[in-house]
């Protein structure tokens, strides 16, 4: 009977999944918009202080293993996620040293929607919607797979970059509303109105630090992304898959970016 076990375990995980359909409430949503807006004042001061301009600069150690080809992924507060109100916000941070290459080429990639379905895991379709100057728009289809769940998402990111110095360049890139597709890549394929759905990724900001020095570029990613809460009795079930998605996404970014810059 042995053999019957994991059917039996999706025949209880199934109908529970297709019941997680929830939507986002509008005080989760202002909730993340005032917790970005703080790390982005901390964020606004560092680049423009004379100090240090990325978390690199503070512990020598973290430089001395990103040279020698480390990628350091931590969170960014002793309580990761944060919880809020009906939600969870991700708060996370990966340094890397990308050798032999350019500000410019590394611009470059991560402005390439075109090519970034080629270039990262997590996206399966891609496109560059606007280009105004050093403002991007792009389009993301998203999809991850977990043993009982598969989800995919529509994307539109909104990137501004500015050059700060001769050598110092940052981005601020803003998910604001996600679209998850029900049957996708089927003649049934739905797109959900940008709330709805299972809640498992409803907004994503990302912020860089670019520095060039030593050969390279020093980059610094920090994530926001906002879930939703972990419905009780079901962290067994969707607890590892939500707590997985923004790290493992901002480890292939980092990894596949480093890949792209400097081959």
């Amino acid at each position: 009977m042995r053999f019957c076990f994991p059917f039996l375990t999706l025949l209880a995980v199934t109908p529970v999944c297709a019941q997680l359909k929830t939507t986002l409430p509008r005080e989760t949503a202002e909730q993340f918009e005032q917790y970005a807006r703080a790390v982005e004042q901390q964020l606004e001061t560092r680049w423009h202080s004379p100090g240090a301009f990325s978390a690199i600069d503070v512990a020598s150690q973290d430089r001395a293993a990103v040279m020698r080809g480390e990628v350091l992924i931590h969170p960014a507060t002793a309580a990761n996620p944060v919880a809020v109100t009906g939600g969870l916000i991700h708060d996370w941070i990966a340094i890397a040293f990308f050798p032999s290459t350019t500000l410019s080429r590394v611009v470059d990639v991560l402005q390439d929607y075109n090519a970034h379905k080629t270039m990262y895991r997590n996206i399966i379709d891609s496109r560059l919607l606007h280009r105004d100057n050093k403002d991007v728009t792009g389009y993301w289809r998203l999809a991850w797979n977990h043993p009982f769940l598969h989800v995919v998402l529509d994307a539109e990111q909104e990137a501004h970059y500015e050059e700060i110095g001769p050598d110092k360049w940052i981005c601020k890139a803003y998910i604001r509303n996600t679209a998850e597709v029900e049957n996708p890549g089927t003649p049934s394929e739905k797109k959900l109105p940008p709330g709805e759905g299972r809640g498992f990724l409803w907004r994503m900001y990302a912020y860089w630090s670019l520095e060039a020095a030593n050969g390279g570029v020093f980059a610094e990613c920090r994530t926001l992304s906002l879930s939703r809460n972990i419905p009780r009795g079901l962290a067994w079930a969707i607890g590892p898959f939500v707590g997985s998605i923004p790290r493992e996404s901002l480890s292939s970014t980092m990894l596949n970016t480093r890949k792209a810059a400097t081959k």
